[in-house]
């Protein structure tokens, strides 16, 4: 005795399943992308930016940060709320195409539009009220009449009806979640950009203390002394010769045949180099 040979498969069920597992992918990948903002801020240095209204440009990058991590779960979690409507049940009744078939809701417009274009699938009626009707005269004529085999083929095609319906509704369900998971990418992109910029300030210059120091003869050409401090520094005889003092402190500087930035000697300046710092 052979096996019975299984059903074919249904071909509407397959194209749901497709869905719903493109929809858990989406899950999955959003959440992947939450978790990596949220692993991403142990990474940074936003904990060395200041706390505060912004006020300074450390202040400002800490709100820019918290702001572009707010935006990027706000979206992360909004594509995972409209991915999971996907994966719930969709129940779409033949009653419930005859109730919006004249004025369909937004969420019924799917299945209603295509029944209107497609109308075979309802199989000599007008509208999913003929099949109603047609099942409901059946029954009245029982018992009087065996109606029952025609029964059962109304009932098969409303089934297959309500199939069909039920896979439009889910198929616009996940259309829409893409529309808006490119919305919210976009959103994430933004948020992801803002707090690596922000989170990740440049490090800070380093500024030379040389206060006090005895630097007589030494040999500074082109050296960086941007914002250096060097109040009561010993610079005679020094050669400073295109060196960058740009914002140094020069209170009580010792200038005592020094070579200036811009090349001239402090002793033919007023034994100083103050007016001669520019680089020549």
């Amino acid at each position: 005795m052979t096996a019975p040979e299984p059903p074919p498969p249904d071909p509407l069920a397959a194209g749901n399943q497709r869905i719903r597992d493109a929809a858990k992918w989406l899950i999955a990948s959003s959440a992947a992308v939450g978790a990596a903002l949220i692993a991403g801020s142990q990474l940074s240095s936003i904990g060395r930016l200041d706390v505060g209204w912004p006020t300074t440009v450390a202040t400002a990058r800490l709100w820019v940060a918290a702001a572009g991590v707010l935006l990027g779960l706000t979206a992360v979690a909004y594509v995972i709320w409209t991915s999971v409507a996907v994966l719930l049940p969709v129940l779409v009744l033949v009653s419930d195409l005859d109730e919006h078939w004249d004025k369909p809701s937004p969420a019924m417009r799917p299945a209603v539009t295509f029944f209107r274009e497609h109308r075979k699938f309802l199989q000599g009626v007008d509208s999913p009220a003929g099949l109603i009707d047609r099942r409901a005269e059946l029954i009245r004529r029982l018992p009087a009449e065996d109606v029952t085999d025609e029964i059962a083929k109304v009932d098969k095609r409303i089934q297959a009806v309500e199939d069909m319906a039920n896979h439009q509704t889910l198929k616009a369900m996940f259309q829409r979640s893409l529309r808006r998971l490119l919305a919210a990418a976009a959103l994430i992109a933004i948020g992801i950009v803002a707090f690596a910029w922000a989170a990740n300030p440049p490090p800070k210059p380093t500024t030379a203390d040389l206060r006090g120091a005895r630097l007589a003869g030494a040999v500074l050409r082109d050296a960086d002394l941007r914002g250096a401090k060097l109040d009561g520094a010993d610079l005679s005889r020094a050669d400073l010769t295109g060196a960058d003092l740009t914002g140094a402190a020069l209170t009580g500087v010792t200038w005592s045949a020094t070579i200036c930035p811009d090349g001239s000697n402090s002793d033919e300046n007023g034994r100083t180099c103050r007016g001669h710092l520019a680089r020549g």
